[in-house]
């Protein structure tokens, strides 16, 4: 019965590591269609956030860190495609090859990530 019981505890350990896990590799995924909303912004609010100043357990900061190098080229060239953000960028002295995310926030704004 002793066995049955440790074998219980050691499998409900084990599911709450294995679902950790997948809770983990889910933070670090890249915000859908998000090259398609940054090409199509056309408002005037944007915030430059520099990853450094996020928690290093930061989900944002996460997925930002482990973006693929295709997926920082697709947003690049979102950004390039929308000249006046693309502009506005540069007016905050925005290093294009900086640029390591975006999202947009629930009211609309844009939110630009560097690294």
């Amino acid at each position: 019965m002793n066995r049955i019981a440790t074998f219980s505890v050691i499998a409900a350990i084990s599911a709450l590591s294995f679902g950790g896990l997948a809770l983990a590799q889910g933070a670090m995924n890249w915000p859908s269609e998000i090259e398609q909303t940054v090409r199509d912004f056309k408002g005037d609010k944007v915030t430059v956030v520099d990853i450094s100043t996020l928690a290093e357990q930061n989900q944002t900061r996460m997925w930002v860190e482990h973006a693929t190098p295709e997926q920082r080229a697709a947003l690049l060239a979102a950004i390039d495609a929308n000249k006046p953000l693309a502009e506005m960028l540069k007016a905050q002295n925005v290093e294009m090859d900086n640029i390591g995310g975006a999202e947009e926030a629930t009211d609309g704004s844009l939110t630009i990530y560097v690294r």
